[in-house]
């Protein structure tokens, strides 16, 4: 019965959205047109607001979760200038205290839709591709992405996996001996500590809020009951799970020493057991927010299973103002009555306590969530993702065992010295010398000159023959069909991202040395062989980092060059680097 009433409820927000389709899912396409408007408003009416949070959030404009229903000016004041003449002056404690009937125009009048029902809403209608982009835009905004998300018409629950395949964390940590490390990783494979929100009952106090309070009180990381754009009822987030990670900057005021995931729970948790279960059982820290309950009330059962577990507990009591007290290793509550500041510090201090124990804190990637059973996962369930998958894999196989700092010499063989030098008489075909124009006369004989080079330059690299790599993604990429052939590439993109990410992070820290040593000399105005030395080691490293990175990009550009034979279509990025 309960599963009917939230269908229904799911099916006529989509349809008071505007968003339902008889035909195909939303694309990315249908949103990246161009606005006529350099700026999109920041209220609107309840029809437009999909297209114009997407478009808010596709430009990477974080006020698109402040976006609000305009409100019917004309209609709101007759509606107050008509009840005001039949009451007369009025009497206060009516007027404060006692119930009114509503207008007949008003009766049927439906609550606002809520910001993150507009939110939700578009995902669940948008194909695998608009909830990718919809996502990592999400991420860059700063704001928490869905990890677990309830289908509103199966009620199963889905791990979008697919669309945590292009969002990157990078952070850094400083150890006892003030060493700083940095690191960058592709999120779905992230290892870090996690902790799980969630709360039992109605509570007075917003669980996202107090999240956000322990991550970045200046941004509204988790969406909560306070924002611009929330309104008394929400239908689509219940029961999802949200996460998002706090990043440490290698300074000594970072409020955790570690990469930090955070998940929360929507909605009452005894209502959804299975999210519960999954997040429960992958977290580093449980954190259970609890109203005064019953001995023999059935969430009293669940917290009781919690707190003879091994796992750490922290549980936030709302009608209680009772200080940090530790009850047992690892066991603690917290009062959150009147003191909601304190509280947040007190929290925090309890999990760092508990991740700094290393015999009690596990550690959590969000990959692993797939191997969950009775969860669909979107990859596995999508054929032509899984089709576009293996081959990319194919052409991944390829690069094993490789130099990684020698794979463009030897693939990309179109993309070699010849195109540096190419490249350099393009700069001074278009930049000519101070002493260049000073001859005057001779500009056009030295342009003349310049080209007839670039074309001598160009029939020389014409004479190298396209690599067996580049064939075989060339076959590769025929093979595939409808939906495959673009599986495939965005596959290639991200496995390429993941082969290179290591190496290059390694290169980047490497460099920002170098460059420091380099930075320091000069202050010093240093002109020794030291010097000298430094910079020709960073120069070293410099010619590394850009062997090293490889991409997709790379790989089509090859293919572009092989094939142009005319100069001004001939793809170029300058003489500067691969």
């Amino acid at each position: 019965m309960h599963h009917d009433i939230f269908q229904l409820a799911a099916e006529q927000l989509i349809k008071r959205l505007h968003l339902e389709s008889k035909h195909q899912l939303l694309r990315a396409v249908d949103f990246l047109q161009s606005a006529v408007q350099s700026q999109f408003p920041e209220s609107c009416a309840e029809d437009e607001m999909p297209q114009i949070f997407l478009q808010k959030l596709l430009m990477m404009d974080y006020r698109a979760r402040g976006l609000q229903v305009k409100e019917n000016n004309e209609q709101h004041h007759a509606h107050q200038t008509d009840s005001d003449s039949f009451k007369g002056v009025g009497n206060a404690y009516d007027d404060l205290f006692e119930e009114t009937a509503k207008p007949a125009n008003e009766t049927n009048k439906s609550d606002p839709v809520h910001l993150m029902d507009v939110q939700m809403a578009v995902f669940h209608c948008a194909d695998s591709f608009l909830k990718q982009l919809i996502v990592t835009k999400l991420s860059q905004c700063q704001y928490a992405l869905p990890l677990l998300v309830p289908n509103p018409f199966t009620q199963q629950i889905e791990f979008p996996l697919w669309t945590f395949r292009q969002i990157k964390k990078s952070w850094k940590t400083i150890d006892d001996t003030g060493k700083i490390s940095s690191k960058i990783q592709p999120v779905y494979k992230a290892e870090t500590p996690m902790v799980a929100f969630f709360r039992f009952g109605p509570a007075s106090s917003s669980k996202s809020q107090l999240m956000n309070s322990l991550i970045n009180e200046k941004h509204n990381t988790f969406f909560h009951r306070n924002c611009p754009g929330s309104s008394r009822t929400r239908v689509l987030m219940d029961g999802v799970v949200e996460i998002a990670w706090y990043c440490p900057s290698g300074e000594k005021t970072d409020r955790f020493n570690h990469c930090v995931a955070f998940c929360n729970l929507h909605g009452d948790a005894g209502a959804h057991e299975k999210q519960l279960g999954i997040l429960t059982e992958m977290a580093s820290v449980n954190v259970a927010i609890l109203p005064q309950l019953d001995k023999k009330d059935k969430s009293m059962t669940k917290i009781q299973t919690f707190y003879k577990d091994s796992k750490p507990l922290i549980c936030i009591l709302t009608d209680n103002d009772l200080a940090l007290t530790e009850m047992r290793k690892g066991k603690y509550k917290i009062g959150l009555k009147d003191r909601n500041q304190s509280v947040v510090f007190e929290v925090r201090k309890a999990i760092n306590n508990v991740l700094l124990s290393t015999e009690s804190c596990s550690f959590f990637k969000p990959e692993d969530v797939a191997k969950h059973s009775n969860i669909r996962v979107d990859e596995v369930n999508d054929y032509d993702c899984r089709k576009g998958k293996d081959a990319a894999l194919q052409i991944i196989n390829l690069l094993k065992d490789k130099d990684l700092t020698k794979i463009k010499e030897s693939f990309l063989p179109f993309q070699g010295k010849l195109w540096h030098q190419w490249c350099q008489k393009n700069k001074e075909l278009h930049r000519p010398t101070l002493g260049e124009l000073h001859k005057g006369s001779n500009i056009e004989k030295n342009k003349s000159s310049k080209k007839s080079e670039m074309q001598k330059i160009r029939e020389l690299q014409q004479t190298s023959d396209l690599s067996q790599f580049i064939h075989i993604f060339i076959q590769k990429l025929n093979s595939q069909v409808g939906k495959e052939t673009v599986y495939f590439l965005k596959w290639l993109g991200i496995l390429l991202d993941d082969y290179t990410t290591e190496s290059v992070s390694v290169l980047h820290h490497e460099y920002h040395e170098k460059w420091s040593t380099v930075l320091n000399l000069k202050k010093k105005h240093d002109k020794s062989q030291q010097m000298s030395a430094a910079q020709v080691e960073l120069e070293r490293v410099s010619k590394k980092l850009q062997a090293a990175t490889f991409g997709l990009e790379h790989i089509l550009r090859e293919i572009g060059q092989s094939c142009s034979r005319d100069d001004d279509l001939w793809i170029s990025t300058g003489a500067d680097g691969w």
